[in-house]
């Protein structure tokens, strides 16, 4: 009986456990329903014509892609390092077709060949070259010979190596004011004047030797000249068509491209020169050599940037790649534009979630009394009842559409609703063509923005439910942008707001950081009505102060609702708080100042800082604690609280009804270093520098496997290589702190402070983790109540979803106890490779780096968006959907039943008083 009652038992824990660890796994019907995944390839640098159905893009991310010249549509051919090896992939859907190990050869200058068979040739070097076939097998190489030169040429040339230019058949040199030239293969100098050969320019006088350039091929070159303007005092680029004609003999200047402050681009296409350059702000012009024909094509230089680089595809039909300093990529053809790749959004710095404002606040601030002249003029309790009467007569106007769009949506499958913008559609550049519709949030807060900062200038605004499509973008030039901070969300009458940070270097001044307000529902400046914010604070504030750290303090200003930013520098000690009004000083003093502490890493440790005020109200800092690293020792990460975070409950409940109150520091945070093969890790308390744990473990790999960590509530869990004989492999670490060892032990305190010297109890354990990672995320939800997942970026391109309830140090490693089965407790076992636990299921979302969350109205649901190379959104349920319906749920028939209950009450009501009545007469 008693040995039935434990397999019993272990068959109930087991079963339970599977009831708690959620199956991700989705039906491929649901694919891509509520996610969304874009592939990008980054900043393009060269292009080449495969086929006509092809153009073959190689870009800043050391990316191969094959572009579909109908849709922009990829398909990948992929170079890496590290090994060096050669991968072909499939041009229409981007399988990996084969991989050749180069086996450490490097690749040569010479541009691969591509065979419409799938065959390439390849220079390895510059002695050796082969030809793979499309089964990844080499077909035949060649090496070249030894033997001796055959022929030298020597030419006297005064001088210097960068005005030494080689176009077509014949080298080029500049010797002071003239322009000499030679055949590579014999020794045939010619000679022309450069102001004699552009004498017909308006600026002739401007091409001085030392400031033009030459860039060409075949028989026609480019001369470019850089000068001051002296009427606009600002630096401008002209050019000149120059044709090398008479076998080589002479030089005969053709055309004259107006000075711009950037040069645009040129590409030579067979005979033909193509020189593209802007001609207006909202036009570009491709001139045509051998035609001396001239395209005019609109173009929208505010949202792009200048042209970077243009690959002419095609001359009859015309069809031209444009890519520009924003990294947007644009496909025209002679009269309009074909499709586009908004690749800036390969090269993402940071992303944040906004919150949209509720439709019913917008129809108040419409409807409702506003700050506006015709509002104040409505006087009296009748005018104000009247104009509140019609607003609310519009709004019942809008009842039958609502009722038809409620019942027309449970017909509606959930695959059209999605499926109204297409994926290619998403990725476009966003053009500006139509006035940008308010958004608005959904019932259950899944539609939100992402707003995405990258490192080529762009801000861009995309709409998570629909596919990810660009909402509104904004491009500033030169500027790389870093951070983003949400400083005020969308409530009644006030817009969201945010504020971008981001650098520029300027020659004198050196780095420069800017700090842009934007409203965040249309990407334009944010105007601020305070007049003194109005008078001192351009929406752009740019600062030459070293920008080490940046802050978004739990305080608002009390004029425009919006966060305050704390700015450190460390050379000066200082701290600037933004914006900076009378008002935001006065509120920040009184409420912010006397508990105001931080810490920041240095290069041999951490230090930990008191705000305090100095000389004539400005702000500086005092240190109160440094924490130097033991000789040999180096930070490899660190942890930071989750911003602001919901924790639901205070303590653990325990199987025997007892509780283990949770240590909740908020400014506790993790330092992990390394030193030789030992891994430490150590839980510092940020206001007073103390050490609240620490644990070391050897025999660990951070060379090659990079250490990552992450805290939320009590708890914090890191990822590492071991080597150790017991445990090699990857492993997961948490570590969870409690008030007391022991049950129902709490501190007595009700308000926690860092000095009242309450050390944490820790419980932990370390896990068998079957990947290797890149980053790692959390899943955040509106309360905290729902179980948190550990989301982990994998190597492999994938982001797979642990359940908290799998790292937890209190999972039993004998036989689960009837506490631990109250409890829920899962027995020990390595953390699973199990596939159905991946967010990403068999999609290759490339390069992971980042992955962040954000909480929606359903308290089981969390939006996770992730970026690297590639980009990633989805929805997550580590509780599964408790406060929805499920999807096998008959809206029908509960409609039929509600239905038919108000025909019976309307029936049965009637004979019911007539019974009451007639009882009443007996």
């Amino acid at each position: 009986m008693f040995r039935i009652t434990s397999c019993g038992l272990l068959f109930l824990i087991l079963s339970i456990a599977h009831l708690f660890i959620p199956v991700l796994a989705i039906y491929e019907s649901e694919a891509g329903i509520f996610d969304w995944h874009h592939v990008w390839i980054g900043h393009p640098q060269e292009a080449f014509k495969i086929d006509d159905d092809r153009i073959l893009v190689y870009s800043d991310r050391n990316v191969f892609a094959s572009l579909n010249t109908y849709t922009g549509a990829v398909g990948i051919l992929t170079v890496s390092s590290e090994p060096e090896c050669v991968q072909f992939w499939n041009k229409t859907n981007g399988q990996l077709i084969w991989e050749f190990n180069l086996q450490g050869k490097l690749i040569g200058n010479t541009e691969p060949i591509l065979w419409n068979n799938g065959e390439v040739i390849l220079s390895l070097g510059s002695e050796e070259i082969i030809k793979i076939t499309k089964k990844g097998e080499i077909a035949w190489k060649w090496l070249k010979p030894i033997g001796e030169m055959k022929k030298t040429l020597q030419i006297h040339c005064n001088s210097g190596f960068s005005h030494i230019t080689y176009i077509g058949d014949y080298v080029f040199w500049i010797e002071e004011d003239e322009l000499k030239w030679t055949p590579i293969h014999t020794k045939d100098i010619q000679t022309a004047g450069i102001q004699e050969l552009v004498k017909s320019t308006p600026i002739a006088d401007e091409f001085i030797p030392s400031q033009i350039s030459l860039f060409g091929k075949s028989n026609s070159f480019i001369i470019t000249v850089e000068y001051e303007n002296e009427d606009y005092d600002v630096s401008q680029i002209a050019s000149a068509l120059i044709d090398i004609e008479n076998n080589g003999k002479s030089l005969i200047f053709k055309k004259f491209f107006d000075a711009q402050t950037t040069f645009g681009g040129v590409d030579f296409f067979g005979k033909s020169v193509v020189r593209v350059y802007r001609s207006g702000p909202t036009e570009f012009t491709a001139y045509i050599s051998t035609e001396d024909k001239e395209i005019k094509t609109k173009h929208d230089f505010k949202l792009s940037g200048e042209i970077n680089y243009v690959k002419v595809i095609e001359l009859n039909p015309f069809k031209l790649l444009v890519v520009t300093e924003g990294s947007s990529v644009f496909f025209y053809n002679e009269s309009n534009i074909l499709w586009s790749r908004e690749e800036s959004l390969a090269n993402i710095a940071a992303s944040e979630f906004l919150e949209l404002p509720e439709q019913k606040m917008w129809t108040q601030m419409a409807g409702e009394f506003d700050k506006v002249p015709s509002h104040q003029e409505v006087k009296g309790s009748l005018g104000r009842y009247l104009h509140r009467l019609g607003g609310h007569i519009q709004e019942l106007s809008l009842l039958p559409k609502w009722f038809i769009s409620r019942f027309a949506g449970i017909y509606r499958s959930k695959s059209e609703k999605s499926n109204k913008f297409s994926t290619l559609e998403a990725q476009s550049c966003w053009l500006n063509l139509t006035n940008p519709k308010v958004l608005y949030r959904d019932n259950f807060g899944l539609r939100k923005l992402l707003i995405s900062v990258t490192k080529s200038g762009k801000i861009i605004a995309q709409d998570a439910s629909q596919k990810g499509k660009i909402v509104w973008s904004r491009y500033v030039p030169y500027y790389s942008f870093k951070e983003i901070h949400v400083v005020r969300g969308a409530t009644v009458k006030l817009p969201p707001i945010i504020v971008v940070i981001g650098s520029v270097y300027d020659p004198i001044e050196g780095d420069i950081t800017g700090f842009l307000r934007l409203d965040a529902l249309t990407g334009d400046d944010y105007i601020s009505s305070i007049p003194e914010s109005a008078n001192h604070f351009e929406p752009l504030v740019t600062t030459s102060i070293n920008v080490d750290k940046v802050m978004r303090l739990p305080i608002e200003d009390p004029e425009e609702r919006t966060h305050i930013l704390a700015i450190y520098e460390s050379g000066s000690e200082r701290v600037f708080i933004y914006p900076d009004t009378t008002a935001t000083r006065e509120k920040f003093a009184a409420e912010f100042l006397s508990k105001f502490y931080f810490s920041t890493q240095t290069s041999i440790g951490v230090q930990g800082f008191k705000v305090i005020e100095g000389y004539r109200g400005s702000l500086k800092t005092m240190p109160v604690w440094n924490f130097t690293l033991p000789e040999g020792e180096e930070i490899v990460a660190s942890s930071k609280p989750q911003p602001q975070e919901k924790i639901a409950l205070l303590g653990r409940a325990l199987g025997n009804r007892n509780v283990l109150y949770k240590y909740l520091n908020a400014h506790m945070f993790a330092l992990v270093t390394k030193k030789g093969y030992a891994l430490k890790v150590r839980i510092i308390d940020s206001v007073k520098g103390s050490i609240l744990y620490e644990t070391i473990h050897d025999n660990v790999d951070t060379n090659t496997n990079k250490v990552h960590i992450i805290q939320a509530e009590n708890w914090f869990v890191y990822h590492f290589w071991s080597n150790d004989s017991r445990a090699k492999g990857y492993q997961a670490v948490v570590l969870e702190l409690f008030e007391g060892k022991h049950e129902n032990e709490r501190v007595e305190s009700i308000n926690f402070s860092s000095y009242d010297n309450n050390q944490p109890h820790i419980q932990s354990a370390a896990f068998a983790f079957p990947y290797p990672i890149t980053t790692m995320g959390l899943t955040t939800t509106k309360n905290g109540i729902s179980t948190k997942a550990i989301l982990f970026g994998l190597s492999s391109n994938q982001i797979v979803s642990i359940n908290k309830r799998l790292l937890d140090p209190r999972r039993p490693k004998n036989k689960p106890t009837n506490e631990d089965m109250e409890e829920m407790l899962i027995p020990y076992a390595p953390i699973p490779d199990e596939r159905r636990l991946f967010l990403t299921y068999d999609l290759y979302v490339a390069n992971i780096q980042s992955i962040i969350t954000s909480p929606s109205l359903l308290e089981s649901t969390s939006l996770v968006f992730a970026y690297g190379l590639d980009t990633f959104y989805t929805q997550s349920s580590p509780s599964r959907q408790f406060d929805v319906l499920s999807k096998d749920f008959s809206k029908i028939q509960l409609l039929l039943t509600m239905a038919g209950l108000a025909m019976a009450i309307i029936v049965s009501g009637p004979m019911v008083r007539r019974k009451r009545i007639n009882a009443l007469w007996k």
